[in-house]
Order: structure tokens, then C-alpha cells, then sequence
């Protein structure tokens, strides 16, 4: 995980903006078929144990999801291997590309939905329409009616959600980086994504997809208000779930296993071997 960190702090801009814009994209088109999926059998959890592969594709080509580094990112730089500094650059620049991710589906969604807007809302069964009706539901309930009712103690909410959703997310991460076979990777990560999409606790980029789309399909509620009462507080419990609870945790426990394994010199041959360990890309 240190390694995995490491590595990460050092991909340029350029990578940091690719490689998390097809995160932040992928996450967007898991949404979509979740709900889908959900609404033609009338099974949400079949929806929810579908929606992983979007995080598995994302381990397994070794892309930048900003709440997995939410994790990485602090053991890298407590044991050294990066700075702070590093760390909110990799956070920052991968959280904008999730979001372009997330924004470029959201507008060929919205679009794809309403076939520019001239369907008919009984082609197809209104599957369409229904979809569209869904995401549009969830931008008002877990802007306005969830949080924003609420005041202090919705954004509060909102924080704790999302605090639980990270915390399962990275240990997800965290299980396929220690696996060394595919099967054991994707295994590892379905599971909790799996849990964290059925307990409906608060994912920063699965939101910015959601809260994206709603506003543009015409749910009515103001961006700003998605970005304050949502993103906003999104992203701060995310942080905490996967820097307290996952980082910090796992970093506490194995410190004194990590001193005896991790050189005290920079050893790029070992850094490569511990890489290709984890799953580092």
C-alpha cells in the first residue's frame, strides 16, 4: 500500500487527469447500469452486486479514483515515501478528472435517455424514462430532502455516510492490492463496493455522476446546492473513511512489520518488485 502511495505521487498531471477521467466515467456508465438493471427486475440489490465492475476495472488497469488515494496517498506519506504537498496535488487533479468523468457521461446519458429529448416516454417500456425519472429522485433526495432539510445536522449527515461508504470502498481497494491473482483481485473489491452500494451510504464520484445528471435531466435543483451539500460534505467524510480508517488503521497496526521490510534508502529495483506486488500501475 506504502508502494502503491509512492508511486502514485510521482504520475504527472497529464496521467493523473486521463487515468481519472476513465474513472470517473466508467463509475458513471456502473450507475446507469445498476439502475437499469434494477428497474426491468424490480431487484435494486441486483443492481448493487452488478455495479462493481466499474471499481474492478479500475483496479485491474491500475487507474485514479480519488477515494481509494483518499487512502494510499497518507501511508506514502507517513512513511516518507511523499509529502503532503504530493498527496493534495495527486487528490486534487485526480478528484477534477473523476469529475469530467463523470460530467461527460452525465451529458451523453442525459442525452441517450430522452433521445434528445423527442422519445416517446412509452418507447421501450419506459425503461428509459424510468431511469431518467430515478436519477433524477436521487439528486433531490440526497441534495435537498436528505441534507439541505436538515441544516447542520444534514451536512453532518451527509459527512457520516460518507465517512462509512469510503471506509468500505478502501478496504475493498486495499483487499484486491494484497491479492495476486485476478480472480482474487475482483473478488476482493466486489464485495464491499457490493455493500456500500446496497446500504446506499455516499460516494464522492459515484455523486458527482449522479448530481451531475439530475440537474441536466431537469430535476430542478441548482448545481450550487449539489456542491454544497453534497460534494462538499461528500468529500470530507470520504477523506475520513479512508485516511482515518483505512490509512491510519492499517498504517498503526503494521508499522513496526512495515520499518523491517521497507528499505530506509530510496531502492528503485525494490520499489518496482513492491509495486508489481501490489498491483501498482
Amino acid at each position: 500500500m506504502i508502494a502503491a502511495g509512492g508511486k502514485k505521487s510521482n504520475v504527472s498531471v497529464k496521467d493523473l487527469l486521463l487515468r481519472g477521467f476513465y474513472s470517473g466515467a466508467i463509475l458513471g456508465l456502473a450507475v446507469i447500469l445498476a439502475l437499469t438493471v434494477g428497474i426491468q427486475s424490480k431487484l435494486p440489490f441486483l443492481g448493487s452486486v452488478l455495479f462493481p465492475f466499474g471499481f474492478a476495472s479500475i483496479v485491474l488497469f491500475g487507474m485514479e479514483l480519488v477515494t481509494g488515494n483518499f487512502a494510499l496517498l497518507p501511508m506514502a506519506t507517513w512513511a516518507g515515501r511523499c509529502s503532503w504537498g504530493a498527496t493534495f496535488r495527486n487528490w486534487s487533479w485526480v478528484w477534477i478528472g473523476n469529475f469530467i468523468g463523470t460530467l461527460v457521461v452525465a451529458v451523453i446519458m442525459a442525452i441517450s435517455l430522452t433521445s434528445g429529448g423527442t422519445v416517446d416516454p412509452a418507447a421501450d417500456g419506459g425503461v428509459w424514462q424510468k431511469v431518467a425519472q430515478k436519477i433524477m429522485t436521487l439528486n433531490i433526495a440526497n441534495v435537498e430532502k436528505k441534507y439541505e432539510a436538515l441544516g447542520s445536522l444534514g451536512f453532518g449527515l451527509a459527512i457520516l455516510r460518507a465517512v462509512v461508504a469510503n471506509w468500505l470502498v478502501c478496504l475493498g481497494v486495499t483487499m484486491a492490492l494484497v491479492s495476486k491473482s485476478v480472480p482474487g483481485k475482483l473478488l476482493a473489491c466486489w464485495l464491499p463496493i457490493t455493500a456500500f452500494q446496497t446500504m446506499g451510504m455516499e460516494h464522492i464520484v459515484v455523486n458527482q455522476f449522479l448530481h451531475t445528471a439530475g440537474p441536466i435531466l431537469g430535476s430542478g435543483v441548482p448545481f450550487w446546492k449539489c456542491i454544497f451539500w453534497n460534494f462538499l460534505p461528500v468529500t470530507i467524510g470520504n477523506i475520513i473513511g479512508g485516511m482515518v480508517f483505512i490509512g491510519m488503521l492499517f498504517y498503526s497496526t503494521h508499522r513496526t512489520t512495515m520499518d523491517n521490510v521497507l528499505p530506509k534508502e530510496h531502492d528503485e529495483k525494490l520499489e518496482r518488485e513492491l509495486a508489481a506486488e501490489l498491483g501498482a500501475r
